[in-house]
């Protein structure tokens, strides 16, 4: 017995180590895990995994894809939200242009993207416009819920969207209660507020009560927009995120292309314009320079060059 013991020995730590080697857990199958989903097709022809339609809250529209470097270790995470007025449009319409260029530019650089969809102004339950920007929190939540398990630094998030993605980012992004973690936000085409009556300056002879009356549309959207009420100052206040901006926030990057004039020839409202005009950018920035708040856009990089410069400093 006392010849055989150490053979039988050694059998047993060999045998346990090739045990060990074979339960060594890859990055994809951690993610599969934790996300309790198989990889799928990816939407960009790119090699990073792609999870779509996850879960972040019990909404129907709080879903979310999310893009991982195939071998882990992110060097940081965009959150991103679609535009569509709060009304329409869908997370699938960023895997088009202008949109799929920057995020394939950011995969390559193995930085994760989530993809986020959000409430409508008609979803059932919404309370208006507030509900749409708390899906925001929500998101961000679950996030920083699952990081650690992903690889993800939550010290290096970016927060990032088109139109009213953009103002869900802007409302998250600058408020400290929210904001921990965020070095950055990517806003384009953006509002410069949601107190809707702040937009009376930025434009000549724009009253917004005179163009509910005037466009069908607007009307629709501004009787949704504060949950269907006529809203009060502290209702205002909540959504008026420019007046959150300080010199503790996340630097900015703003672009917008639309101009001043917001009155068609023909007397109709162009939408885009009173949505998407510099003026909102232009005021925007103001703020953030009168803070001290470092700000970006088009005129000095890129966005994909924005998110990287932010992460690589880091």
């Amino acid at each position: 017995m006392k010849k055989i013991a150490p053979f039988f020995l050694l059998f047993m730590i060999l045998s346990c180590g090739s045990d060990d080697n074979d339960l060594v857990e890859t990055y994809e199958e951690r993610a599969i895990t934790v996300l309790n989903k198989s990889p799928e097709t990816n939407p960009l022809e790119d090699s990073s995994l792609f999870f779509s339609n996850l879960s972040y809250g019990s909404a129907e529209r709080n879903t979310y894809d999310i893009f991982l470097p195939k071998d882990g270790a992110p060097i940081g995470v965009v959150l991103f939200f679609h535009g569509g007025s709060f009304l329409f449009n869908d997370k699938s319409d960023t895997y088009e242009a202008p949109f799929d260029d920057i995020i394939k530019s950011l995969l390559s650089q193995k930085v994760a993207i989530v993809n986020a969809n959000y409430s409508y102004l008609t979803s059932p339950n919404s309370e208006g416009v507030i509900t749409s920007l708390s899906d925001g929190t929500l998101l961000l939540n679950h996030i920083r819920s699952i990081a650690s398990s992903i690889d993800i630094d939550v010290n290096k998030m970016i927060l990032g969207g088109a139109s009213s993605g953009a103002g869900i980012a802007l409302w998250n992004g600058l408020q400290a209660e929210h904001n921990a973690g965020v070095i950055g936000v990517v806003a384009i085409e953006t509002q410069s507020t949601y107190n809707l009556y702040d937009w009376e300056p930025l434009f000549m002879d724009l009253s917004i009560d005179t163009i509910t009356q005037s466009s069908t549309e607007f009307q629709m959207l501004f009787s949704l927009f504060y949950g269907g009420v006529v809203p009060t100052q502290e209702q205002l206040d909540a959504v008026d995120f420019i007046n959150f901006i300080d010199s503790t926030d996340p630097d900015l990057y703003l672009f917008n292309t639309a101009g001043n004039i917001f009155l068609n020839a023909d007397g109709t409202i162009d939408l885009n314009v009173l949505y998407h005009s510099r003026a909102h950018t232009d005021t925007l920035r103001g703020k953030a320079i009168a803070e001290g708040l470092e700000n970006s856009g088009a005129y000095q990089e890129t966005p994909d060059a924005f998110v990287l410069r932010l992460l690589k400093q880091q």
